[in-house]
């Protein structure tokens, strides 16, 4: 009996500190792909940029990026990788590594993201894909030339209108086949015009009745708060989707990413 005891004594210590260095990884591996993020969105004239990423676990899937193109452009990202977890974090640093030097290689979006397609099927092993959204934002001419590879549709709430536009557009998630064929699309920015970018860990966010947080409830914040600061909506978004949840966890990543135009 003392020799059993003493056997699993060492097997418990042993699976202990395989379990602390295995959480110690995984927060090292955290640290590494939030650096993958931008620190602070660009400061552009007439522009107001919030993000904010928020993963399930330690790691996730999903990403954002600011690319800067040339004097008065900027690309937006906002992405999801199917699955969760270590695979999908691999899985989003390489997204993102091939689609921002693409982006930084073809002035057209659909052109940039159709390469980017092409590198991540060549280098990618798996079944997993990438839903994204992406834009080239001129402040200048205060217009978006976007691509929609099959990702939620951001929403654009235009003035003091009462109608919210869909940024949809012809296309399907990267990594799934070798050639895509994705549908550029231009509109217009106006004054007090916001356009909220998301994953779908924002919609799909569960309370303890396990109903959907839902677009329309997410369209509801922003309306209210449209007069609001770009920050403030996002803070808002975010404590909806907090007291909506209760004491549900998390079940998937949460991104956002708000443009205001001043």
């Amino acid at each position: 009996m003392a020799a059993d005891l003493k056997a699993h004594i060492d097997e418990l210590q042993r699976t202990t500190a395989e379990k602390e260095r295995y959480a110690k990884e995984l927060e090292i591996a955290k640290g590494i792909q939030q650096s993958f993020l931008p620190d602070e969105a660009p400061k552009i004239e007439g522009i107001e940029l919030v993000a904010k990423n928020i993963p399930a676990l330690e790691v996730g899937g999903d990403f954002y990026d600011f690319i800067p193109l040339a004097q008065d452009r900027w690309g937006l990202v906002i992405a999801d990788v199917s699955g969760k977890g270590v695979p999908a974090a691999l899985f989003m640093a390489l997204s993102r590594t091939l689609i921002r030097a693409s982006t930084l290689a073809n002035a057209d979006p659909a052109t940039a993201i159709g390469h980017a397609n092409q590198l991540i099927c060549e280098d990618s092993k798996t079944s997993m894909f990438v839903t994204l959204f992406y834009a080239i934002l001129d402040s200048r001419a205060m217009t978006l030339n976007y691509v929609n590879a099959g990702h939620n549709p951001p929403l654009l709430l235009k003035g003091t209108a009462a109608d919210v536009v869909l940024l949809k557009a012809k296309g399907i998630a990267l990594g799934v086949t070798d050639e895509v064929s994705l549908q550029s699309v231009r509109v217009d920015l106006r004054p007090g015009d916001v356009l909220v970018l998301y994953t779908d860990g924002v919609t799909e966010a569960i309370n303890d009745h396990d109903e959907e947080f839902g677009e329309e409830r997410l369209v509801k914040v922003i309306t209210e708060n449209r007069g609001e600061s770009a920050a403030t909506i996002l803070d808002r978004i975010l404590a909806a989707i907090t007291a909506f949840a209760g004491d549900r966890p998390q079940h998937d990543d949460i991104t956002l990413l708000i443009l205001k135009a001043r």
